[in-house]
């Protein structure tokens, strides 16, 4: 099966995708071809001597450097034409996987997470959940809505151990460096609210994702000693021990299931409840 003859097998079949994702042949050479777009520009090249054929995405950092994605096997001299059009599903997939990816989201549709009621909380009606949080949040932080929208289109629902552990821990403890009375006591107050009167996960949250991150620093501990509730304080103090030397939990921190961020801190919450929290 000739070189030129699979290329034109896999022009048509990504046609529809290339069409959606803005893509247009830009140059087709004996042993490539390639496509760009406003995403960027992505080829498949075929290396004859190995019998490989490759497709490569351009960097977004360096334009005009490519990085190569993925590696199939392709022996013109025995492969037919359904191989071709396998081939050609198979760099489909990666194109939809990569650039869909890539697509910008219009951050003003997405809406906040919305905040239980005060009032229905402390009456024990509901309790707040980790969408309170985010909304609490956010009005806290007004620069950080845009990466809890962010966080939305990118997952579907409002990851929490993802949105604070890149970026809103950061802020918390931050404040607790710099010791500002009217930033903690503000910070405190929305913190200590959320934990008395919130469920399992939004305390897990708190108590482990944020507050966790102090490390069992003393300083930074008796800064927040400062603003904690009584309620809170104790299991705040069990968890930085837990967490102030590399173990197992600290990793299950670092490397948390794919999407179930909550499974992070099943093992830490069943550790404490077994010394008595």
């Amino acid at each position: 099966m000739e070189i030129n003859e699979v290329f034109k097998i896999i022009e048509k079949q990504l046609e529809n995708t290339n069409t959606e994702l803005g893509f247009k042949k830009q140059s087709q050479e004996e042993n490539g071809i390639t496509f760009s777009g406003e995403k960027g520009e992505y080829k498949v090249a075929y290396d004859r001597d190995n019998g490989i054929m490759s497709f490569e995405c351009e960097d977004e950092k360096n334009q005009g450097e490519f990085n190569t994605i993925s590696k199939s096997l392709f022996d013109t001299q025995s492969y037919d034409e359904r191989d071709a059009k396998s081939l050609a599903n198979e760099i489909e997939d990666e194109i939809k996987s990569l650039y869909n990816a890539r697509k910008k989201v219009d951050i003003d549709k997405i809406k906040m997470p919305k905040a239980v009621s005060r009032t229905k909380a402390k009456n024990g009606v509901i309790s707040y959940d980790s969408d309170s949080l985010a909304n609490r949040f956010g009005v806290m932080f007004p620069e950080t809505k845009d990466d809890i929208k962010e966080n939305i289109a990118k997952y579907g629902e409002f990851l929490p151990e993802t949105f604070f552990t890149e970026i809103g821990t950061k802020k918390v403890i931050d404040i607790i460096a710099r010791g500002n009375d009217a930033e903690c006591k503000k910070l405190f107050k929305m913190l200590n609210e959320i934990y008395e009167d919130g469920t399992n996960e939004v305390q897990d949250i708190i108590g482990v994702t944020i507050l966790g991150a102090m490390k069992n620093d003393k300083e930074l501990l008796a800064t927040a000693d400062k603003y904690m509730s009584e309620y809170m304080s104790g299991p705040v103090h069990e968890i930085n021990k837990l967490l102030r030397k590399e173990n197992k939990f600290t990793k299950q921190l670092k490397n948390p299931p794919a999407y179930k961020p909550k499974k992070k801190n099943n093992a830490l919450q069943n550790a404490l409840q077994s010394q008595g929290r």
